[in-house]
């Protein structure tokens, strides 16, 4: 899944994509679920973009992140714009 993801940045971003893994220690996600607190290691991938590139290569993120919470049977998949979440990808099950 990582590769479909950095495969996907390089087209649409080209030469932006980074993996932070390597700066920082594992992540750790924490939410509420309908079973409790989920907790566990989180993915993390990211890119600079400026707006206009984003707003071009929305609908496709969004395709790209539906297709891996399909694919890696995600509770969520979160987008993340400026620091701040964009769009989450998800439902109850």
């Amino acid at each position: 899944m990582r590769r479909t993801v950095e495969d996907w940045f390089a087209e649409a971003f080209p030469g932006s994509s980074s993996d932070r893994m390597q700066v920082r220690p594992r992540l750790r996600g924490r939410w509420g679920s309908g079973t409790g607190v989920t907790v566990e290691e989180v993915e993390e991938i990211w890119s600079y973009c400026s707006a206009t590139e984003f707003r071009r290569h929305r609908r496709g993120l969004v395709v790209l992140a539906e297709k891996l919470w399909v694919l890696g049977d995600q509770e969520a998949i979160a987008i993340l714009v400026d620091s701040g979440m964009e769009i989450v990808v998800g439902e109850e099950r």
